[in-house]
């Protein structure tokens, strides 16, 4: 027997709740070490960013298998220690920033869209950085995947996809900034980004982490407000 509210839905509304349900499911304790590997690859995404926005060379990408990732970059000779702390604090931010991305392109109606960017930059990443072995299948298998739902996907499909995308940098993004801030990840904040950064700019590692998870926070919140949207569309 199908529920009245859900039986008022469009396929698409559907395919987007079920998108979110299966984000939300990603945060278990089974399945968030799987999950977990999109919010690595796009953390390492924003120290790409940085590094190439600051005129700097990326070397390599390496993605681990236990969520771990590595970004080597060289930044110009000229760059000064803001630049330095810059490339090092865009890791945590870059999740929730392309979580709201993704929720304001399907908050617009651009699922198919969204999901095409996701297949472009992971095929550039693999392409030009990536050169560990475990993130070179990793990353061929996703951008074949997703170039395809993008390309040839049923609609439905394509919105449970980006749904499920978006909720997952969105949430996972802010897990991971909360289990940063918190102490609670391995190892602790000793050798992590932050603690990194105080090498160059003198900001004690902890508020850097607070301030990782308050953007975390509204970037949630922001992308939360643009779903609704999209759902009620």
């Amino acid at each position: 027997m199908t529920a009245p509210g859900l039986s008022r839905l469009t396929p698409d509304q559907l395919a987007l709740l079920g998108g979110l349900v299966l984000a939300l499911a990603g945060l278990s304790r089974p399945l968030w070490p799987a999950a977990r590997l999109l919010v690595t690859a796009v953390h390492e995404l924003g120290h790409v960013s940085a590094a190439l926005l600051l005129g700097g060379q990326v070397r390599k990408v390496h993605l681990w298998r236990d969520t771990a990732g590595l970004t080597t970059y060289a930044l110009p000779a000229g760059a000064g220690r803001l630049s330095g702390a810059a490339v090092l604090l865009s890791g945590y931010p870059a999740p929730g920033l392309a979580g709201l991305l993704g929720a304001a392109l399907l908050a617009g109606g651009w699922a198919r869209w969204w999901v095409g960017l996701a297949a472009a930059v992971t095929a550039v990443m693999l392409l030009l950085w990536v050169r560990n072995a475990w993130g070179i299948c990793l990353s061929l298998l996703v951008a074949a995947a997703l170039g395809w739902i993008a390309w040839k996907g049923w609609p439905p499909l394509v919105v449970g996809v980006a749904a499920a995308m978006t909720g997952l940098l969105l949430i996972g993004g802010w897990r991971a900034a909360a289990t940063h801030a918190t102490g609670r990840e391995v190892g602790g904040r000793a050798g992590s980004d932050a603690a990194l950064a105080t090498r160059h700019l003198a900001v004690p590692a902890a508020l850097w982490s607070w301030l990782f998870l308050l953007e975390a926070s509204v970037t949630l919140l922001v992308g939360g407000w643009l779903l609704s949207v999209a759902l009620a569309s």
